[in-house]
This record gives C-alpha cells, sequence and structure tokens, in this order.
C-alpha cells in the first residue's frame, strides 16, 4: 500500500506555530552550535523573547486568555484530536525546524513500546515523499541500547537527527543511557550527560502517559532540552497552549467520522467525547441524569470511565468531569 504525503491546513497551522516560537533566533552553524566534538541545538533568543512569541501566536490563533495557560518555562502544548495526523505533524515540524534555523537535535518521547513502532513506521511510509517535499531526509531511528554506534551519530553528526525513545529508556539509574562506568562511554562520560550537551527539542507525543511524573520530570531534564513541545489531545498539564483542534473542529473539517453520544470510542479513548446514559430520573420539575464520561484523576494524573452524580439542566460537563475536550457540553432537558 503506498500512503499519499498531504498536510491539510490544521496541521500546517501548528506545524507553523512551533516553528514561529524561535522567530528571530540566529541560525545554527558549525561555529555557534559545536561544542567541541559535539553538536548542539543553540538558540540566542532569551526566554523573554520567546514567550513573546509565543503569546503572539496564542493571540494568532485564536486561543482565549483563559485557554492558554501562559507561563515563563520552556513547554508548550499543541492540542490535537486522536487520528487528526499528530504524528505527521511533528515529524514535518522537525523538518521546517532545520530549513528555518538550522536546528538538528530531535527526541519523539512515546509512552510505549507500539506508539513507538508507529512514529518510526509513519516516517518510514512518507520518507520518500518527505524528501521529495523538502529535500532532504533526517537520520530517523528508534533507540536501541545494543546498538550505541547509532546514539553516537546523534550526538556528533551535523545533519538532522531524529531519535524515538521511551521513558523507560532512561528513567532509572541503571539504564544503560545513565551508567558512569562503562567501557563504552562517550568521551569517558555517559551517555545522557553527551545528549544533554545537544539540547535537544523533544516532542512529547500523549505525555499525559507517564511522562508528568515527579520521577519523569527529574529525568527529563537531565536531557537539558532546548524547548519541549508536548503533543495530545487530553493534556494533563497544560502550559503555553499554541494550537487546539477541538473535536468539534476536528468534525467540522471532517478529520473525525463522527461524534456522537454512545458510540464514539477510540484507541486513546479519554481524547473523544464518549458519554453513556446510565440513570434517569424523572420527577415534577426537570429529570436528573447520571453520566458516564471520562473523568480526570487527579491523584493518579490519568482519566478513568466512571459514572457521575445526578446531573441537572445547566451543569457543564467539563467542569463536572475534568476532562477538557467536552468543555463545549451543557446538560439540556428535553420533553416529550
Amino acid at each position: 500500500m503506498k500512503f499519499k504525503l498531504e498536510t491539510p491546513e490544521h496541521q500546517q497551522i501548528a506545524i507553523r506555530s512551533v516553528v514561529e516560537v524561535f522567530r528571530g533566533m540566529e541560525r545554527n552553524t558549525y561555529d555557534n552550535a559545536t561544542d567541541e566534538d559535539i553538536r548542539t541545538n543553540y538558540c540566542s533568543l532569551s526566554l523573554e523573547a520567546l514567550m513573546a512569541n509565543i503569546n503572539k501566536i496564542t493571540i494568532e490563533n485564536g486561543i482565549d486568555s483563559s485557554q492558554s495557560y501562559l507561563q515563563e518555562t520552556r513547554n508548550a502544548c499543541i492540542e490535537m484530536e486522536t487520528g487528526t495526523g499528530k504524528t505527521l505533524t511533528y515529524l514535518q515540524t522537525a523538518y521546517e525546524l532545520y530549513i528555518e534555523y538550522g536546528l538538528t537535535k530531535f527526541i519523539v518521547l512515546v509512552p510505549s513500546i507500539p506508539i513507538r513502532q508507529g512514529a518510526i513506521d509513519t516516517f518510514e511510509n512518507f520518507k520518500a515523499q518527505l524528501e521529495d517535499k523538502y529535500g532532504f531526509t533526517p537520520n530517523a531511528f528508534v533507540y536501541d541500547s545494543s546498538k550505541l554506534s547509532d546514539l553516537c551519530d546523534f550526538i556528533t553528526a551535523e545533519t538532522p537527527q531524529i531519535m524515538i525513545m521511551t521513558m523507560a529508556s532512561f528513567n532509572s539509574e541503571d539504564k544503560i543511557l545513565n551508567q558512569e562506568v562503562r567501557e563504552d562511554l562517550f568521551n569517558n562520560k555517559p551517555f545522557i550527560e553527551a545528549i544533554a550537551r545537544t539540547h535537544p527539542i523533544i516532542f512529547m507525543d500523549e505525555p499525559q502517559e507517564g511522562m508528568d511524573t515527579e520521577n519523569s520530570q527529574l529525568w527529563l531534564s537531565k536531557l537539558s532540552p532546548l524547548f519541549k513541545f508536548r503533543y495530545s489531545a487530553t493534556h494533563a498539564v497544560k502550559v503555553n497552549m499554541l494550537y487546539q483542534l477541538t473535536p468539534s473542529e476536528s468534525y467540522r473539517l471532517g478529520l473525525v467520522k463522527k461524534i456522537e453520544v454512545l458510540t464514539v470510542t477510540e484507541k486513546n479513548d479519554e481524547a473523544t467525547l464518549k458519554i453513556e446514559i446510565s440513570e434517569v430520573q424523572e420527577n415534577k420539575t426537570e429529570p436528573k441524569v447520571k453520566l458516564k464520561f471520562w473523568k480526570y484523576n487527579k491523584a493518579k494524573e490519568n482519566f478513568v470511565f466512571k459514572e457521575s452524580n445526578l446531573l441537572k439542566k445547566g451543569d457543564n460537563l467539563a467542569k463536572k468531569s475534568g476532562n477538557p475536550q467536552i468543555r463545549n457540553l451543557i446538560c439540556n432537558a428535553e420533553f416529550t
């Protein structure tokens, strides 16, 4: 089967939104982006200048100030529904950042091995067409602790590199990346220290699935990223919201087949509008209803599909569930 590369408008906006974060920075060259024998990502902009760019992007994308979650940090969110081309979006963003600014070091961080495989498969399926479009092909590979030569190339190469990996690859002291006593260290240093000197841009795919824990954040900081871009439909941590593709907008654009009560299910189920009616209580005034929907569990930082309390007309489902994907749904009552 041959896949056809398309970049619809919503993907173009998401890509452009990330590229514009660095608007005004000096282009990376051998002279300013080389640290001994390590090729790095170098950003000449201050955090203040980056935040000014981010603020401008949120305004241009029509994101309300209450939904932009602006914070002075090198983190930003891109909110995209499942099935709308998230993987191709961040892969093409790497191409664009190299063309625009000469940035070369990118890490795609995924929550599981199947998603990791999906990311590299997407790259391989579209590699030839992406080369036709952009005129070059990055070295994209899955991190494998038994193939450290690939990692050495990532650290030293002057050409664009995309390394796809899971948190489990480096989230404890015993992982090969973190080991200080080995025969194959990088210049007598643990590999994680060498990666940190490259200051990679990290694309976090579904970060709410284990990347926002205290331990994960500790190990992520050891990578010393130039910037982290978070891609999900259901962000548990919201910060610097660059772009939002809501479920209703996805449906309007024909990107998802349907949005309806009772039947919508997807692989990443909490990203949908799945709602079930579990109980209806009728009375002389207005009926009340219990629904089952995806509710946010603050303690475990995840979503669970569970029953609500009794809801009445006018209740906002987003407030009752903690799930922003249903922020435009209000309980209503109709008598027939």
